[in-house]
């Protein structure tokens, strides 16, 4: 038997991935992943305003995973899984993270991205007000919120891709990318 592990090790630190996480998200997990974080970002001597915008980001895509994800069949709610990532180069960070979604909810959350990513800083921050206003939030959640703070706090187009597992789901893939500070 070959073993791999020293090459996947190699690439991790080679591609500088600070976090790599496959599974389902509950409150325990995303307690768990905010203390790494806290220690990992401490580590590479991030500070101020580029750390809090890591957590703040963090915490939208986890809470989306939490939320959001589907089973790949649909039937095992005790199985729906998920990744998270996040890695670094010499001028971003990046936070990944992937989901099963029902295949018929893919245009509707392709039009929210598309029509968060059309928009600048300050159409961003009214449309941000426009939900508040018309209390438009159901019981999953924000409304596009956590969709328009991500490209609030990134100050970045919101990377995402849709591909189709089978005829009942989708995984949904989202990148998000966070200037370094530049000292």
């Amino acid at each position: 038997m070959h073993m791999e592990i020293y090459n996947k090790f190699r690439s991790m630190m080679d591609n500088h991935i600070i976090l790599s996480f496959k599974g389902e998200i509950n409150s325990d997990i995303i307690s768990m992943v905010l203390q790494i974080m806290e220690t990992k970002l401490d580590a590479v001597q991030e500070k101020g305003t580029v750390k809090k915008r890591i957590f703040n980001i963090l915490v939208e895509c986890m809470q989306n995973l939490y939320h959001h994800a589907e089973s790949e069949n649909l039937q095992d709610t005790d199985r729906r899984a998920a990744m998270l990532e996040m890695f670094f180069d010499d001028e971003f960070y990046y936070i990944t993270s992937g989901n099963f979604i029902k295949i018929e909810e893919v245009d509707k959350l392709r039009d929210r991205i598309e029509r968060v990513n059309s928009l600048d800083k300050d159409d961003l921050r009214a449309y941000y007000r426009e939900i508040l206003d018309n209390n438009r939030i159901s019981n999953k959640g924000g409304a596009d919120l956590g969709m328009i703070d991500m490209a609030k706090k990134s100050g970045q187009k919101l990377d995402y891709e849709f591909t189709e597992v089978n005829d009942k789901v989708s995984f949904f893939g989202l990148k998000v990318k966070i200037g370094k500070n530049k000292e």
